[in-house]
């Protein structure tokens, strides 16, 4: 099944995506096409399994209105690119004017179609029955960073992609990052058995799979060693307040200290780290947690301390871990 929300958000960002008629626009023809489309293919899909791909669409039509909404009561500032527009006030915004179904609105519809075209999808419904474990209740992150050694160390420089420099704590909480890379359950429908991760490195999101079709989603940032990681890893150790070691050209570049930093407040790997088999690959907290949702030049797959605890106390060791290309 593919991942509406993610096509559907390319699809809006050829357009005016704050704008609720540009979105109903997108969202009505792409109902109609995705029918057609689905009816078209050299195997026709049965009426139950064209319905449950037009309910995912819908689910996920459903989750990005109501984002909307939510981000435009939630934040207002300029770093949150949606955070003005909502389907109760877009037609009032200046900026909405009547829109016609143009040439731009059948290339963002076109997307949604190819992509389902492309996938070649012989659904067949798969139900798991293995549950994650129960989450821990997290103690708060800032309190056990502040029980940690200090770790505020003089550098010369200040990394150019956004990030903080090492000893520098930039925060713990969601609320640093825009709605839509907060941790939140999503419809989301896969063959993989509940417990697994997927890493969804192009649109900066990691899925920890539920039972009932359902996944927790959480915001990711993308460091440079693991770009080009892909593939089925598995959770192999899980470290509280871990250490970190700068890499020799992070040290050369003096954009840290030599030798290695105790974990706590501001250590580049956060609060928490999720080692996977390969020996190179993990997934960890930051200090920095404005590049959610970016590529950056250092670390792996990374979240928010109050994210990558909350992961922690949910996933189990050799947990599967599927990487995107």
């Amino acid at each position: 099944m593919p991942d509406y929300y993610a096509i559907l958000w390319r699809a809006l960002k050829k357009g005016d995506s704050e704008n609720l008629q540009w979105r109903n626009s997108v969202f009505d023809r792409t109902r109609e096409m995705l029918v057609d489309q689905l009816r078209a293919r050299r195997r026709p899909l049965s009426n139950i399994e064209i319905g449950l791909h037009t309910a995912a669409l819908q689910a996920a039509i459903t989750t990005i209105q109501s984002e909307f909404v939510q981000s435009a009561g939630d934040d207002k500032s300029p770093q949150n690119e949606f955070a003005d527009e909502s389907p109760a006030n877009a037609d009032a915004r200046p900026h909405a004017a009547p829109l016609s179904f143009n040439r731009v609105a059948w290339v963002a519809v076109a997307i949604v179609v190819a992509a389902v075209a492309a996938g070649g999808y012989a659904f067949v419904a798969t139900r798991h029955s293995n549950q994650a474990p129960p989450a821990a209740k997290a103690e708060p992150v800032r309190d056990r960073a502040a029980a940690a050694s200090p770790n505020r160390r003089a550098v010369t420089a200040t990394p150019p992609d956004g990030d903080l420099a090492p000893g520098v704590d930039g925060g713990s909480t969601e609320a640093d990052v825009p709605f839509f890379f907060r941790r939140q359950p999503v419809f989301y429908r896969t063959t993989y058995p509940a417990g697994s991760i997927i890493v969804d490195k192009q649109q900066r999101f990691l899925y920890l799979i539920q039972p009932n079709l359902v996944a927790l989603r959480y915001g990711i940032g993308v460091g440079k060693p693991c770009a080009d990681v892909a593939g089925l890893r598995r959770v192999s150790s899980k470290v509280e307040w871990p250490p970190w070691q700068p890499p020799a050209g992070t040290v050369e570049r003096k954009l840290a200290s030599p030798g290695a930093m105790p974990g706590g407040a501001g250590n580049p790997l956060g609060a928490r780290v999720i080692g996977l088999d390969d020996g190179s690959s993990r997934i960890h907290g930051t200090n920095a947690p404005k590049t959610i949702g970016n590529a950056v030049n250092s670390g792996c797959i990374r979240l928010v301390n109050d994210d990558v605890v909350d992961l922690y106390n949910r996933v189990s060791m050799d947990a599967r871990v599927i990487l995107s290309d």
